[in-house]
């Protein structure tokens, strides 16, 4: 989790319109509840009047955040992604690292005045953390589907980490940031961990969550591959398409920028470009109907956090399948395990990940 100071945002999960190309999703592809237990790394600090330590550093609060979340993932899914929380953890403690490391109160406070005196490495232990919650046992036992951590910079833990029984992927992939199981028991089904950063925003939090989606579709439906060199006909690369290497092509983009960005984090970007992006609303009947996008197609002040939605949106959600895969993408992004014994990717085999984030 990296360092980075922002004002905090509006936390109201209200609902979102897009500013244009809005319609409502395609009906039929049903609704998904996955349980999630969240831990919210968030010490008491004895020596500062015993508040929280986001609410000492004046961050944001995850106990409002998480349900305005949970409502973007619900709204942008057209309802497929019902996340329900059911247990959130307030924890009294600083996580420990992999290398066995903890700060306490004294030695954060002093790191965060001086941040040469981070620890390194930074990398949590999420095996310590399944450990004292048990996790393991409530995921089997619950049916838990997700961990969703907070917690503060230098906490150590990436935006989005999985773990897959026996980490066997469909498709090899030379991409060590698609599949991320760390040090992450095997529970016997795949499990998913997000960790998010309370000084930062929902905008970031989402944002994490995008990358996700990036990651399982590039495993999926990318057949291991998220380059338009290597395989420039693949749906999910095209999907991906921006202007400024695209100029005649441009789709969605990714999450670092729309169909119109011209560098990373562009979100404000006032150059409209011809573009097919709400055209993706109509998959898997795409017509190659392009409208001008610029900044406006998802509105601001928080261009951001709106840009995020307005991607996630069109995101393929219709029923059926085309090409050996769902024509509703959630189902990789929410039900992975369900979806590919449904239906296995096609010319995939099973093999263990050489490339991953361990």
């Amino acid at each position: 989790m990296k360092a980075l100071s922002l004002a905090v945002v509006a936390l109201i999960a209200t609902a979102w319109v897009p500013a244009s190309g809005g319609q409502a999703p395609p009906s039929g592809i049903g609704t998904k509840t996955i349980k999630v237990i969240v831990l919210n790394y968030d010490p008491i600090l004895r020596g500062k009047g015993s508040v929280r330590l986001s609410r000492h550093m004046k961050w944001g609060d995850p106990h409002a955040m998480t349900p305005a979340i949970v409502s973007a993932l619900r709204q942008c899914s057209g309802g497929f992604a019902d996340y329900r929380v059911v247990d959130f953890i307030d924890v009294d403690a600083f996580p420990a690292k992999r290398d066995g490391f903890s700060y306490d109160e004294k030695g954060f406070l002093e790191m965060w005045a001086d941040r040469s005196k981070a620890h390194q490495p930074d990398s949590v232990s999420y095996a310590a953390i399944f450990r004292r919650h048990h996790l393991a046992e409530r995921i089997r036992r619950e049916g838990i589907g997700e961990i969703w951590l907070w917690g503060a910079p230098y906490f150590g833990w990436d935006e989005y980490a999985m773990k897959i029984p026996g980490d066997r992927l469909f498709y090899p992939t030379e991409n060590p940031w698609f599949y991320r199981p760390y040090d992450i028991p095997d529970v016997g089904r795949t499990i998913w961990v997000m960790g998010w950063n309370y000084e930062r925003g929902v905008a970031e939090a989402i944002h994490s969550f995008g990358h996700r989606v990036e990651g399982i579709l590039s495993l999926t439906v990318g057949k291991g591959i998220w380059d338009h060199k290597k395989t420039p006909d693949n749906i999910w690369n095209h999907f991906t398409k921006q202007a400024a290497q695209f100029p005649n092509d441009a789709q969605v983009g990714n999450v670092h920028g729309g169909p119109n960005a011209e560098g990373g984090y562009d979100y404000a970007q006032k150059k409209a470009v011809l573009s097919a992006a709400d055209d993706w609303l109509n998959y898997p009947n795409l017509t190659g109907a392009k409208t001008l996008i610029s900044c406006k197609a998802w509105g601001g002040p928080d261009y951001h956090l709106n840009y995020m939605k307005w991607w996630l949106t069109r995101l393929p959600k219709a029923p059926g399948a085309r090409d050996g895969f769902y024509c509703n993408w959630w189902q990789y992004v929410c039900c992975y395990d369900e979806a590919v014994k449904r239906m296995p990717p096609p010319g995939g085999r099973l093999a263990p990940a050489t490339n991953a984030m361990r």
